[in-house]
């Protein structure tokens, strides 16, 4: 089960990074869908899937978008082993506090990468104000679908279901 969901998170994120930024829409096309798939992995409580689900989405992000190839692998399976340390205490946080985690650890993923950026390929390191857009775009998002994936549908929709019947 728990190769499923890496699986199927690491292709959804991979779909939603190739189709979003193909048709550079707003703000979709800025956020980390790897990382809201690694979040999502480390939801199940297993250090194991959500560090190797952290390695390979960012290994495939690697492929797609950046040049130094394992800069976002190494970052995303650290930040995975992280996310399950904290996953119990964030997610009965709310999907706000599941939105600010999600933008922490996105400026802290820019950093180790930008770090790795800089010891082995010499290129500067800087976080700009575009990195920190792109972080809370993350966070919104991830918030956004924490709340749509908590929020109690079924019970909403009986619940219109008996008002129209009245």
């Amino acid at each position: 089960m728990k190769t499923l969901r890496l699986a199927l998170s690491t292709l959804a994120a991979t779909a939603a990074t190739v189709i979003f930024a193909t048709l550079r829409v707003p703000v979709l096309s800025v956020v980390d869908w790897f990382l809201l798939a690694v979040a999502y992995q480390a939801a199940g409580g297993s250090f194991i899937a959500s560090t190797l689900g952290g390695a390979i989405g960012g290994l495939v992000e690697d492929l797609l978008l950046h040049p130094l190839r394992g800069a976002n692998a190494f970052a995303k399976a650290l930040l995975g082993y992280a996310f399950t340390l904290v996953s119990v205490r964030v997610v009965f946080g709310g999907s706000l506090v599941v939105g600010g985690t999600l933008a922490v650890a996105a400026l802290v993923n820019d950093g180790i990468v930008g770090g790795l950026g800089r010891l082995l390929l010499g290129t500067p390191f800087r976080l700009a104000w575009s990195d920190l857009g792109r972080a809370l775009a993350t966070g919104a998002m991830g918030g956004i679908l924490y709340w749509a994936w908590r929020f109690p549908w079924k019970e909403e929709w009986r619940r219109r279901q008996r008002r129209r019947l009245r």
